[in-house]
């Protein structure tokens, strides 16, 4: 490949602008994030302001005191930046043609502002400068780019020059030192080589060749632009003819150990012997006079590379476009699987996996809650029947028993054991009452903690996406109505009363077990009517202790008839509040199962639609990933034959 085809071959690849059309098109239609796509458009807006842009940047790197000054005034023919062996300012200064000297320099710190200058004659008033407030403009370039004091505060430097050499639309960037301190530095120039400079040039002193900072700096920030650099060693006049070619082979051998360039090209010059014949400042040996005609064809190369290298550098800059788009595209689409699938796993991980198994999971798990507190709530209210029956059995017999005349039994039997059954019927009913209490607790306890699973159930579903509203004809305050348990006392004896005695009540228990110790037909105004009526016929009934007795007989299946009355309905009246319970709680599990079908077919719905847009995005994605991949492998090709070329 020579030289003259290589701008053409790119140019082929670049034409019209095509690699610019289809990057912005695809940004146009891809998803990825505005941020990125501002991002990515004001690269294109540089690459295309590059394009328009017909100057040449030439760029010179160098650690401070390598020459890089001298370097630059050579070209220039003009002694116009100051050598020093001092870390200057952290700024690229810019030199482009102008037909007479002019200067503008950005300030930042103390001396914040925009200085401008003119003139090879002009002066410049700098109020904050020491000793003298005023000084001329070359005085004033000297102090910008070697005052270590001064430096610090430049942001950026622009000089114009009437220099020949500028005339072919050249601009000079004088990067700062590679081997200060300050970070910034070489920050600073590697952003000139990849954004800026169309060929940079590297400057080796011989008299230092290759130094560990300067071999560190282009393998760690200049390695991928070694194509569009070259090497120059400057200085030669400093070493002996015969060990010339032996420091170039050297150094060459240096540059393939540390930083693997192949075959180095390496050009020399001694830029202070070329400047010295130019200005006629100092006289110059003939023997070193080979220096300046050697410089006029270092600056013939130059020249030709720069236009050559222009096209390659906005090739460059269109791959590292492509590049991060390919890469952009790609992440984007992965992480849009990645989310699919991810969502993919949490609707296996969190939804039901068998609704109907579970379903009657749901009513087992309460069906056992609610039994268990129904026989813990039977078996306390039987226990506590049985105490109650104990108790007054025990009290009714005592004081049965302790009468000692007929008036005594009388007295007791028309009012004393009456008043004993209603007193224990207040009793029954107040030990009942905790119960019953309890197991409406228990009940509510129960719904609350069916619903409080299904709200985790509901928040697992929102995590995955789903669309629980609040609406959902669910309540989640689970009410139980105590009002089913009819198993208190008092419940009991109104049923009972209302059947005229045909079963016995707990208000009218008194006359009944009463009056069916003494007749066949219950009834306490029965009993009381008969016990007075033949109390005249006392003297030919049975002795006193014997009619007590028989009382006691009589009186005791009365009183067990009633409380196994009261057991058996305070079973019954559970049983049926349990019943209503679990049908109760079998509909709100059937309505939270609906709910939950509902909302589970609505997310797996959501998720199918999004398979299939996700499918089409990367059909799309993946056309544009094959377009660009190509584009990248061709321009890749052509680049680097022609970095081997230059290198």
């Amino acid at each position: 490949m020579t030289d003259e085809k290589v701008p053409e071959q790119i140019e082929v690849i670049l034409r019209s602008d095509e690699q610019l059309e289809f990057i912005q098109q695809v940004l146009q239609r891809s998803e990825i994030s505005h941020s990125l796509q501002f991002e990515l458009q004001q690269q294109i807006d540089k690459i295309k302001q590059r394009q328009k842009d017909t100057n040449l940047y030439l760029a010179v790197i160098g650690e401070f005191s390598s020459g890089k000054s001298t370097f630059i005034n050579a070209l220039l023919k003009d002694d116009l930046l100051k050598t020093s062996a001092l870390v200057a300012t952290a700024a690229a200064t810019k030199i482009c043609y102008g037909n007479e000297l002019k200067v503008e320099v950005n300030f930042s710190g103390s001396r914040a502002g925009v200085i401008k200058t003119q003139g090879s004659n002009g002066v410049v008033n700098l109020p904050w400068l020491s000793n003298s407030q005023t000084v001329d403009i070359r005085r004033f370039i000297h102090l910008l780019t070697s005052d270590e004091e001064v430096a610090t505060d430049v942001v950026d430097i622009t000089i114009e020059h009437p220099a020949s050499f500028l005339t072919n639309k050249i601009i000079i960037i004088d990067t700062p030192g590679t081997n200060a301190e300050n970070i910034r530095h070489g920050a600073i120039t590697q952003r000139v080589v990849r954004q800026e400079a169309d060929l940079a040039i590297i400057i080796v002193p011989a008299t230092m060749p290759l130094s560990q900072t300067l071999s560190d700096f282009i393998a760690n920030s200049l390695k991928e632009y070694l194509h569009r650099c070259i090497f120059l060693v400057s200085r030669m006049d400093a070493i002996k003819p015969q060990q010339q070619n032996s420091l170039l082979q050297d150094l060459r051998s240096r540059l393939v150990d540390k930083l693997g360039i192949s075959t180095p090209v390496l050009h020399s010059c001694s830029a202070q012997i070329a400047l010295d014949m130019w200005t006629g400042n100092e006289p110059v040996s003939e023997h070193l006079q080979v220096w300046q005609e050697r410089f006029i064809a270092l600056e013939k190369m130059i020249i030709a590379r720069l236009s050559r290298e222009r096209t390659l550098s906005i090739a460059e800059s269109l791959i590292r476009l492509l590049s991060q788009l390919f890469e952009q595209l790609n992440t984007h689409l992965r992480s849009q699987w990645q989310k699919y699938e991810n969502a993919q796993l949490k609707i296996k991980q969190e939804m039901i996996p068998n609704l109907p198994e579970f379903t009657i999971e749901q009513y087992g798990i309460c069906e056992k809650q609610l039994r268990n507190s129904i026989a813990t709530y039977l078996l306390k209210t039987t226990n506590c029947v049985d105490a109650r029956k104990e108790n007054i059995t025990k009290k009714i017999r005592t004081e049965l028993f302790s009468a000692t005349t007929e008036d005594a039994l009388k007295k007791f039997l028309q009012s004393q054991a009456e008043k004993l059954l209603k007193e224990s019927q207040k009793q029954l009913q107040q030990d009942l009452q905790p119960l019953t209490e309890k197991l409406s607790a228990d009940a509510i306890a129960v719904g609350k903690i069916f619903d409080q699973k299904f709200a985790q159930v509901y928040r697992n579903l929102q995590a995955i996406g789903g669309k629980v509203e609040a609406s959902n004809n669910i309540s989640y305050n689970f009410q139980v109505n105590t009002s089913n348990v009819a198993v208190s006392a008092q419940s009991l004896t109104q049923k009972l009363d209302s059947s005229d005695g045909t079963k016995l009540g707990l208000s009218a228990a008194a006359g009944a077990v009463v009056g069916s110790v003494l007749l066949p037909v219950p009834g306490l105004g029965t009993l009381v009517g008969l016990a007075v009526g033949s109390w005249a016929s006392r003297f030919f009934m049975p002795s006193l202790d014997e009619r007590k007795q028989k009382l006691w007989e009589q009186l005791t299946p009365g009183l067990t008839s009633y409380f196994d009355a009261v057991k058996n309905q305070t079973y019954q009246d559970a049983i049926t509040y349990t019943q209503s319970l679990e049908t109760s709680l079998k509909q709100r599990i059937d309505s939270y199962i609906e709910t939950y079908k509902t909302i589970t077919e609505n997310i797996l719905q959501e998720h199918k639609i999004e398979l299939e847009r996700l499918n089409q995005f990367q059909e799309l994605t993946q056309r544009d990933l094959t377009e660009i991949e190509r584009r990248q492998n061709r321009l890749a090709e052509q680049l680097q034959k022609i970095a081997a070329i230059n290198l």
